[in-house]
């Protein structure tokens, strides 16, 4: 339950006891989906309480204590024990947005439509390579990608534009925009529209500048030292926005420098790049990696080819 007095959950109306046990009273199915993880802080975890539930317990979000490994996005159902609340579980997800590291696989997003991928031109310098593996992630998800090229207004180098128009071929939709300056908005903002849109987007593209455009009052929370005396900054991973105008949710995910994609198979990975799904080499087992009647050197993008040979070194 939420500690009124706690500096930790400032901002945020705690659940009473007196609620806790009204809700309880009502013998609600405790598996009943009553709210949407928005946020993960420290040990806890920020939801927002879907409208029946919120009107019961007289607050819009709330800051709980959770029972199950979730993420942002998740559904999830909140379970009353006496005068304190927890979040039991989670909901089937209709996608899971995955990355795997040194500390193995984990997901990152659950629910989203759309994995935005936020690139700059010069500063940082754009990376094809990471581009692609945000891409198989993407498909891998069973999300849709684009691609946001910000920071438009320091210019756009001709390799970069010839990228970019290669990825468009590809039917990946390009967004050129400026987000400090208010450049070319409004078509990305349009998109947006009754969609869960992740960012995602190497360290220093601007994309803490395109969300507070898009979410004038965006502040991710900042949490007080805990019992161990670890950190200040506790958010670790997602969180997510609802737009102004409420049709609509972007969730911001941390700036990376890599991103391992180690959790697609050998086999998988070939159908998540397009230009590769309909070739006819000679054998139709092919994975594309120099083997003879292979067709992939004649008919694919260099760049691209050598992208997914790489990504073959890695996936399982």
């Amino acid at each position: 339950m939420v500690d009124a007095d706690d500096d930790d959950n400032e901002g945020f109306e705690p659940f009473s006891a007196g609620r806790a046990r009204a809700a309880k009273a009502r013998a609600r199915p405790a598996r009943e989906a009553t709210a949407t993880v928005v946020e993960m802080v420290g040990r806890w975890v920020r939801v927002r309480l879907d409208p029946a539930e919120a009107a019961l317990r007289g607050c819009k979000e709330a800051r709980l204590r959770v029972r199950a490994e979730v993420v942002a996005g998740d559904r999830v159902w909140i379970e009353d024990e006496g005068e304190t609340a927890v979040v039991g579980g989670f909901l089937p997800r209709r996608t899971e947005l995955r990355r795997s590291g040194n500390s193995g696989v984990r997901v990152v997003c659950a629910n989203a439509d759309v994995l935005a991928i936020v690139c700059a031109s010069q500063d940082p310098p754009f990376r094809p390579g990471l581009v692609d593996r945000m891409l198989v992630a993407a498909a891998a998800a069973g999300m849709k990608p684009a691609i946001v090229l910000n920071k438009c207004d320091t210019g756009m180098p001709e390799e970069v534009l010839e990228r970019l128009a290669l990825y468009e071929h590809l039917h990946v939709p390009v967004y050129l925009l400026s987000a400090l300056q208010a450049k070319n908005l409004d078509e990305f903002r349009d998109s947006l529209s009754g969609r869960t849109t992740v960012l995602a987007g190497h360290s220093g593209v601007g994309k803490s500048s395109l969300l507070r455009a898009l979410v004038p009052n965006a502040k991710r929370e900042v949490g007080s030292v805990d019992e161990w005396g670890r950190g200040r900054h506790t958010t670790t991973g997602a969180c997510a926005f609802q737009l102004p105008d409420g049709d609509g949710i972007v969730v911001d995910l941390p700036g990376v420098r890599e991103y391992g994609v180690g959790f697609v198979l050998k086999e998988e990975l070939r159908t998540l790049f397009p230009e590769l799904v309909d070739l006819r080499c000679k054998y139709a087992d092919c994975v594309h990696d120099g083997e003879d009647g292979c067709l992939a050197e004649d008919c694919c993008d260099e760049t691209r080819l050598g992208s997914y040979r790489k990504l073959l070194e890695e996936c399982a």
